[in-house]
Parts: C-alpha cells; structure tokens; sequence
C-alpha cells in the first residue's frame, strides 16, 4: 500500500526537454537571460537598433513546442505579446532621439524610440518566455526538492515551495469572493472605476483569509515536527534523464561564444 502510495505521487515524464533535472533547467534560464542581455546591446543598421532580440525569441516558442508544453503555456505566451506590443508602441512613439525613421503627420518614429522599443518589448519576450518555458516544464515540488538536494536549507525550500503555492490559493481564494459578490448584486465587470470598486471591498477578507491559513499551515507544521533536527526522509524523488550535460555544455558554448562575440564587436 505505501508502494503504491509512493510510486502514485512520483512526477514521470518522458519529454527529454521537460525531463530535465530542475536546477539545470533553472541554470540554463540563467544563461539565456545573459545572452538576452548581451545580444540586446549589439546594434546593427545605420539606426543602431537591437534587432538580434527578434530572431531569438524564436527559440522560446520552438523549445516550448519541443517540450510539450500545454495549451496554458502558449496561451501565456500570447498574453506576453499582447503586453510586449503595448510595451513597443509606447516607446516607438513617445521615445524622441536620433534620427527620424517615419513620419506621418505629427506621428513620428525616431532612431532611438525604435530602439528602445525593440530592445524592450522582445526583451521582456525573450526573458519572460523562458520563465514560461522553466514554469511549465517544471513542477513547483521537483523544483524545490532539486533545490534540498543541491544543499539548501529544508526551510528555505519550504518557504520557496509556499510562496508559489499561495500565489495559487490567494487567486483561488480572489475568484471566490468575487463570485460572492456577483451573487449579491456587486458589480464586478466593466469599465476600469467599476472593476476598482468591486476590487477595494475585496482585499480586506483576502488578507484576512491568507492569515488565518498562515496560522493553521504553522500549527500543522509544528505537530509534524517540521522544526525537530535530525534525519529527513522524502516521498519524492526527483532523478536526472541523462541529458542534462549535453544541455549545459551546449547553453554554455553558446552562452560563451556571445559573450565572446560582443567583446569582439566592442573592440572592432
């Protein structure tokens, strides 16, 4: 029966992308985040804009689809867009400098607005989508067991594991009392002052609801001796697929040959 038990809460994937080992996925996050931040400060044309950061965000719809990621994940790929367009029309027309690129009418596009909104916009693409894909790809209780077996404090991981946990429940817990008010009459759908009324109303019981659960999570700790020290044994097991070198080596090689490749362009 505890067999059973053990092998039923046991995270099986057999995707090699998203079977990777979670601190590996989490170092080669870190590293394309560093090649985002490289590659955005190479300019090319005479506009000296950051047009790299547009063929690599390519990358993260492609590895997203080659990791099976669900329909969730791309749909919040979709919503990043939608956020990084409004990101890039506010800096392409408001950001003044350089030379004028367009001009229609009193509407203009300058060197530097350009630049500033691509640098932006598919900056917060490329980072934020590989965020997606760490998400997605990864389980919040491998990721935090990963993180024990790497050397971290137990309490640290459990403070990582419940701080994404109640951004879950304080959602959860947001919908319900918003459909609460809908039951009584409360206006919670329109315009931007009507969805701020209905919103006011709503933080205090939320508040109250996050802290009496704090409460009642430290009282279930304690009586399970989450503070007593000594030898600690794991359901979980969170095992690597064999891959994750040939992983690393590549993100690093890559990693390396921008780095490399922007001192060149620096000192050319």
């Amino acid at each position: 029966m505890g067999g059973s038990y053990t092998e039923a809460i046991q995270i099986h994937k057999t995707n090699r992308f998203a079977s990777l080992y979670p601190t590996t996925k989490l170092l080669l996050t870190a590293m394309y985040v560093v090649c985002t931040l490289v590659i955005g400060s190479i300019k090319l044309t005479p506009a000296r804009l950051s047009l790299l950061l547009v063929p690599q965000f390519l990358l993260i719809p492609l590895l997203c689809k080659e990791s099976g990621v669900s329909r969730t994940g791309f749909r919040t790929l979709k919503e990043l867009g939608a956020f990084s367009l409004f990101i890039f029309l506010v800096q392409a027309f408001l950001v003044p400098g350089g030379d004028v690129l367009v001009q229609v009418g009193l509407i203009k596009i300058c060197a530097q607005g350009l630049d500033s909104a691509i640098k932006l916009s598919f900056g917060v693409m490329n980072i934020a989508g590989m965020f997606v894909w760490l998400v997605q790809t990864t389980e919040r209780t491998e990721m935090t067991r990963a993180l024990e077996e790497s050397g971290i404090n137990y309490k640290t991981a459990y403070v990582i594991l419940s701080a994404f946990r109640m951004i879950d429940v304080l959602a959860q817990n947001s919908k319900r009392i918003m459909d609460a008010q809908k039951s009584r009459g409360v206006e919670t759908e329109g315009n931007l002052l009507v969805r701020l009324k209905a919103f006011v109303p709503m933080i205090l019981p939320l508040l109250l609801t996050a802290v009496i659960r704090l409460e009642e999570q430290a009282m279930t700790l304690e009586t399970r001796g989450f503070l007593m020290e000594g030898t600690r044994t794991h359901l979980l097991e969170v095992k690597p697929n064999g891959y994750e070198q040939r992983a690393l080596l590549l993100a690093t090689v890559l990693t390396l040959l921008v780095i490399v490749g922007r001192v060149m362009l620096w000192m050319w």
